[in-house]
């Protein structure tokens, strides 16, 4: 089996996330599917992608491992990770669909019949970021039957936040939203990095008594010093990773133990394969996986698939309320009941994109 091309189509979604779709064509006519990050201009990763399809023009898609190694690690940008993440996915897809089977059977065998999302319910705001519209969209969450709901409610505030009084908007939505969902949902909060190590101690003491299922990216990334030290003090579990790439991004985190829970994201990390080795290697700390990735159903299921056939799997990101034909993108239908997504039985990732709703949605590309 060769690769004979790509094909990318991208529709729009909201007035601020586009998803981005790509197809590996290969001569015996097996198609197989990515999803690229959306959180870099569109023109660049493109522009990155057919590049890099043009090494692989000729290739074994089946060949997994061997064309990742045409990509040096050391040499890729984000925006080459993303690209390389994008036919990572689509390479896996090839290969179920060419052996028959579902990719979480090639990766060791599921672990689980079904995996447990939360709802991110930030892209449900529509700008309205007050405690009372988060407290309707995490009940309206709810009601759809998840039992685990996230929310970013420090987004818009300064970075650097030193003191809990300079986040009280942010506290205020995360108290609206306990109280709306009562004690027995699990809630997760996402701090975009916004605080100092002392800022986020004080924000955790002031959020004690809402019982939080982790606390997200306290501070930033390079901030190793303030992630011990929060993780140390703050009797929160820690959560974060979501823009680390390869293996390499995750080495110093894994190795300081500044996590308790590793968020690797499958658009971002370099793909399934990736994803896999990541959560693995942080097992091996004792460190759980629950991967990023509030994005299009193409990423939920690559996720789905890696983290089935992950032993210390937590939970999985899922973009709640965003736009209601989501479900109908793909063919069979995205279904979740109860906040879980059963396990794909069909070949490849177990999905492909209904052509007429990416026809009503479509946008051009250049």
């Amino acid at each position: 089996m060769k690769i004979t091309g790509i094909e990318i189509e991208t529709i729009h979604v909201t007035e601020r996330v586009d998803w981005t779709f790509v197809h590996i064509n290969t001569d015996k006519g097996i198609r197989g599917l990515g999803e690229l990050n959306p959180s870099v201009r569109r023109a660049d990763e493109l522009g990155t992608l057919r590049q890099m399809a043009e090494t692989l023009i000729g290739r074994d898609p089946r060949q997994i491992e061997k064309l990742h190694a045409l990509f040096d690690p050391a040499s890729l940008d984000r925006i080459g990770f993303r690209a390389l993440s994008a036919l990572d996915q689509a390479f896996w897809d090839i290969l179920g669909k060419s052996l028959d089977a579902p990719v979480h059977a090639l990766l060791g065998g599921a672990c689980r019949d079904e995996i447990r999302l939360y709802a991110n319910i930030n892209r449900a705001t529509r700008g309205d970021r007050s405690p009372e519209a988060f407290a309707r969209n995490a009940t309206a969450a709810v009601s759809d039957g998840f039992d685990a709901i996230k929310l970013a409610p420090f987004d818009g505030l300064a970075r650097g936040i030193d003191k809990a009084e300079d986040a009280a908007d942010g506290i205020a939505c995360m108290q609206a939203v306990r109280q709306a969902i009562g004690p027995n949902v699990d809630l997760l909060i996402d701090c975009h990095s916004h605080f100092t190590a002392k800022g986020a101690l004080a924000v955790a003491k002031a959020l004690a008594d809402l019982d939080l299922f982790w606390f997200e990216e306290p501070v930033p990334d390079e901030d190793i010093a303030g992630y011990l030290e929060v993780k140390a003090k703050s009797g929160l579990p820690i959560a974060g990773g979501e823009s680390r790439m390869h293996r390499r991004g995750f080495w110093q985190a894994c190795n300081d133990n500044i996590l308790d829970i590793a968020m690797p994201d499958v658009t971002i990390v370099g793909g399934i394969c990736e994803l896999k080795k990541v959560a693995a290697m942080a097992e091996a700390r004792g460190i759980r996986t629950a991967p990023h990735g509030p994005f299009g159903p193409v990423t939920t299921a690559s996720s789905v698939h890696a983290m089935a056939a992950h032993p210390a799997f937590t939970i999985l990101e899922y973009a709640w309320g965003e736009v209601p034909w989501r479900p109908t993108l793909t063919l069979p239908n995205e279904k979740i009941s109860n906040g879980r997504i059963p396990l794909p039985q069909t070949p490849g990732l177990g999905i492909e994109l209904d052509e007429k709703i990416v026809a009503a949605h479509r946008i051009a590309i250049t």
